[in-house]
């Protein structure tokens, strides 16, 4: 029987209570430790991270977790990362299952080489790269119910479970194949369940800039159609999905580009779209921005309005409280001519531009994370199949209209930048994070977890106001301080901590004295949040950390928090 997972009945409970009075910065309490036996145990609190699925060490590699559905039926959250055993290539998708949203239990292999994939005749390496996964609730492309992955590829051979196409059309031998960032798809009767077919939305890059990137497919929905958002090098695409190719009466192309919003001149990645309201959609991209190479990336969101000619449009509040369009925002051509005149500058700066109408552009793009040892935020509405629903119901009878009640955010962990091979939280991800909006639209950001009363579990959670940071908020670990700084309406941070990861950065966001502050130790990471500006900074510790524990600690309570 085919599992369908419309109905929604579960709803957010708080999921953080906050301590309204500040920390006062005072003597340490205590000094408390991770004493860890078997390495696996060194996760911290509601760590999302795989294990080998043949041996069950912590030898295995996961990145890029992705899209979060609620299955009603089985009353369960599910989501995906890119995952392989060992080190190297080839790489797949992992399943895990939550309750919850922050107790994850590993499940399926679900996407794996020599399986649903392979390699082209048989050399070389492949892998199944970032993408998300949407639910047919309609049985507009497949069965009605259907759960549809779609996501990069490099060069492959997808392999089609009943080995045949559906309808009475037979692929040709190259049509089931994709070059380097093809995209392919693949999908099931139900979350959690085997694939049935799986075939090519697109067999080559269509990104026709040189640069070869083109990937991490963000599948979303509107009132008019199904489309994908995906990064380009320098800015988001986005396209229109108008068929799957796997039914005979499947003609022309199978997708359409509709629009495109420059980013920045270098490193875009990992798209997010999310719909709000009505008419109005979160639409965010990671950017590497760290002048070492390696994994290193902020996160930059606005606020967009759809057309269906004209695609995703920034938009912002005026003074009545209403949204209007960002004119004259910023260009991938425009940041062309601004590269040749600064050849030597790998992300341009626009105030140097030498026209002044390059200068005078604006840039929509909001920053929620500071790149320092975190990268591709992966925002969602794990409700957002139930909520589809919904909004259409609610169309029909003029009721209701569209807003989720929070979002979830999780991002990697930087942990190759340590010279090591393989870690305990190798791949691992800081866990989940709640976006929500107030009634004015303003974005709050604060960490999902249950917080409840300080106990000795490897954690403390501090709950504090700007001014708290005005003379430096200190936290001392293994010995070492990590101080916190409040100046000239910045966040800035000053980490002694020795680990092998280079401290590329000591800056992160806006921040006034009223602000509320939340700063997380969780055993092997630390994390800022400026609840107030929306925005956070994760950076990561050495294995074992000591932390000595200042006043009015709070710890994180593990389990569930619905």
């Amino acid at each position: 029987m085919k599992k369908l997972i419309f109905k929604r009945s579960i709803i957010f409970k708080s999921s953080l209570i906050m301590i309204t009075s500040s920390v006062i910065i005072a003597a340490p309490l205590s000094v408390i430790a991770c004493e860890i036996k078997n390495e696996i145990t060194i996760r911290p609190i509601n760590w999302y991270s795989p294990v080998n699925t043949i041996n069950g060490t912590d030898d295995a590699f996961a990145n890029d977790s992705c899209s979060i559905l609620w299955d009603e039926e089985k009353k369960l959250f599910y989501s995906w990362m890119l995952f392989r055993n060992g080190k190297g290539f080839p790489s797949g998708w992992i399943e895990m299952t939550s309750p919850d949203l922050n107790t994850w239990t590993q499940g399926e292999y679900r996407i794996q080489l020599n399986k649903d994939f392979s390699t082209l005749n048989g050399k070389g390496n492949t892998s199944a790269l970032g993408g998300s996964v949407w639910v047919d609730t309609q049985g507009k492309f497949f069965d009605k119910g259907d759960v549809v992955f779609v996501l990069s590829m490099q060069p492959s051979r997808i392999l089609n479970p009943k080995k045949e196409e559906i309808g009475s059309k037979k692929s040709s031998s190259s049509s089931n194949t994709t070059d380097e960032s093809g995209i392919a798809y693949f999908v099931s009767h139900g979350l959690g369940e085997e694939f049935y077919t799986s075939g090519v939305l697109s067999k080559e890059c269509l990104n026709k800039d040189g640069s070869m990137n083109w990937r991490d497919t963000a599948v979303f929905e509107t009132d008019n159609g199904l489309y994908f958002a995906i990064s380009a090098n320098n800015r988001l695409e986005f396209w229109r999905i108008n068929h799957f190719g796997n039914k005979s009466t499947n003609t022309g192309e199978k997708i359409t580009k509709v629009n495109e919003l420059f980013v920045r001149n270098i490193g875009v990645e990992v798209p997010n779209v999310v719909r709000l309201d009505e008419n109005l959609w979160y639409v965010s991209a990671s950017v590497q921005d760290n002048p070492f190479g390696g994994p290193f990336q902020s996160s930059w969101w606005t606020f967009c309005e759809w057309d269906e000619t004209k695609g995703f449009i920034p938009v912002e509040r005026n003074e009545n409280g209403e949204f209007e369009e960002i004119e004259n925002i910023r260009t991938v051509e425009a940041a062309l001519a601004i590269q040749k005149e600064q050849p030597k500058n790998k992300v341009i700066n626009w105030e140097e531009a030498q026209e002044e109408e390059y200068r005078n552009m604006i840039n929509p793009w909001i920053v929620n994370e500071y790149g320092t040892e975190g990268y591709a935020q992966r925002v969602v509405n794990p409700y957002q199949t139930q909520d589809t629903i919904k909004w259409k119901s609610s169309k029909k009878s003029n009721e209701n209209k569209y807003k989720p009640e929070s979002l979830i955010a999780r991002s990697m962990t930087s942990n190759w930048a340590y010279k090591t091979d393989i870690w305990s939280w190798k791949g691992g991800s800081y866990g989940s994070e709640k976006i929500t909006f107030t009634e004015d639209w303003k974005a709050v950001f604060e960490p999902n977890d249950l917080i409840g009363e300080y106990s000795n579990n490897g954690t403390a959670v501090y709950n504090l106001k700007g001014e708290d940071l005005v003379n430096g908020y200190n936290l001392i670990f293994n010995d070492q301080n990590f101080t916190f700084y409040l100046e000239d309406n910045k966040i800035s941070w000053q980490n002694n901590i020795k680990t092998r990861l280079k401290k590329w950065t000591n800056s992160g966001g806006p921040a006034d004295s009223n602000d509320e502050i939340i700063i997380v130790w969780n055993q092997c990471t630390l994390t800022f949040y400026n609840k107030t500006k929306a925005w956070n900074a994760h950076f990561m510790l050495p294995s074992n950390t000591k932390h000595t524990v200042n006043e009015n600690a709070k710890s994180i309570v593990a389990g569930n928090t619905v």
